[in-house]
């Protein structure tokens, strides 16, 4: 099984958004015994890479830092972090967000640094998160480059891989994103198969495993029968 997860805060708020610290770390847990390792994009997308599992965060929040670090680093587990630039210090309630979406304090420039300092791989959200499917080829490459810029001047590595925020995307967004990143990931929920799109990468988000059972036995047929449907649940309700 290859698969690349998905969460935005590791806390007990019980927020769609939310990730429970415990839940968390027996996830991490989990993942050792079943012998899946966590493994960086670059390492699990190799056609010779038969199985492990990605963590992404996406947006940036607080939560990342103080909450998610200290288990990623007791399981030496590798991540990647899909960073808002625009909201950096903030929080996330950029224009455009949902009305009803959960609000969360954002990380600051000096916990990114630790961030990337610890192993985490910070990679592009774009700057404020909008819908590409509306913006122009001009306005796509303003707001790529601003969030790599940010990135690469406080950090001194430039980011190799983009989320695509709230999922959206076309031919043309996926066009512009192939040929500037190594790989992009989307919120299609499922798990990788052997041929991939690398500008449309399935994840599968975090609500769908705070089961300890599914944990415990992700790369199960039960298992994968369960995400299938989510899965196709998903796509019919246009969520995805």
């Amino acid at each position: 099984m290859k698969a690349i997860l998905t969460f935005h805060s590791i806390d007990t708020s019980g927020s769609v958004l939310s990730c429970a610290p415990e839940a968390f770390a027996n996830l991490l847990d989990a993942l050792g015994k079943s012998g899946l390792p966590v493994l960086g994009l670059d390492e699990l997308l190799l056609q010779e890479t038969e199985a492990g599992i990605a963590i992404t965060f996406d947006d940036g929040m607080h939560s990342v830092f103080t909450a998610a670090l200290p288990a990623l680093r007791d399981h030496a587990a590798a991540a990647h972090l899909f960073l808002t630039t625009c909201a950096i210090e903030k929080n996330n309630q950029w224009p455009g967000q949902p009305r009803n979406a959960p609000e969360f304090d954002m990380l600051t420039w000096d916990e990114i640094e630790r961030l990337h300092e610890a192993g985490i791989f910070i990679d592009s959200h774009t700057h404020s998160h909008p819908d590409m499917r509306e913006l122009s080829d001009d306005e796509m490459f303003h707001e790529c480059e601003l969030a790599d810029d940010l990135i690469e001047k406080r950090l001194g590595r430039r980011p190799q891989y983009f989320a695509y925020p709230y999922g959206y995307r076309n031919d043309a967004v996926c066009n512009y994103i192939r040929n500037r990143y190594k790989g992009a990931v989307s919120t299609e929920l499922r798990t990788l198969s052997s041929r991939e799109d690398h500008a449309q990468l399935p994840r599968l988000d975090s609500y769908y495993l705070k089961n300890h059972w599914l944990q415990r036995n992700l790369d199960s047929s039960l298992s994968r029968m369960y995400l299938s449907v989510r899965g196709v649940v998903r796509t019919l309700r246009g969520t995805q």
